[in-house]
């Protein structure tokens, strides 16, 4: 989880260095001046060989956090709410919170692949030949990166809540024997 929001941070930091303009001037329509696609096409071999860095972490980190969640879901979280639903105990906020942790991650795999699907895409492009199409599909990716880490962040607060709401299970159940 570090190492991805390092990564996040570093991306944002060197993306918004390079191309000193930023997403807001972007998203207001200001036309990029001659200036502007300059430093995009100086600085083109630095920000491609970021990228692979960041695209090749950015895959490996995916696999182990999605095996991750997966496991919690499959291994931990079902089985347990099936035996406390077979033994006819009261795991409603358990169940509850297990549905909303399976959207949460159905969430997060949509949006990895859009998320792989742009990069692939920007690192298929030229930036010394399309430096603002450069430009504009690093602006799509930092947003769509954006939306993974929020469900990164999203799927710890589920699991912080599991866990909570478990503990709190625990301590009624031991009450009650």
């Amino acid at each position: 989880m570090k190492r991805f929001l390092v990564c996040l941070a570093v991306f944002g930091a060197l993306l918004g260095a390079v191309f000193w303009h930023g997403i807001a001037a972007a998203d207001d329509q200001a036309p990029m001046t001659e200036a502007h696609i300059t430093r995009i096409r100086s600085n083109c071999i630095d920000a491609q060989a970021t990228l692979y860095r960041l695209h090749a972490s950015d895959a490996l980190q995916r696999v182990n956090q999605g095996q991750l969640y997966e496991s919690i879901s499959t291994k931990l979280m079902a089985p347990f709410d099936s035996r406390v639903a077979l033994a006819r105990l009261d795991g409603a906020t358990l169940v509850s919170l297990a549905t909303t942790y399976d959207q949460q991650l159905t969430a997060f795999r949509t949006n990895y692949q859009l998320y792989e699907e742009g990069m692939s895409n920007l690192l298929a492009m030229n930036c010394t030949n399309q430096p603002v199409a450069f430009y504009d599909a690093v602006a799509d990716v930092r947003t769509k990166r954006q939306a993974v880490h929020d469900n990164v962040v999203s799927l710890q607060k589920t699991i912080q809540d599991y866990q909570n709401a478990f503990e709190s299970f625990a301590k009624r159940f031991e009450a009650e024997k």
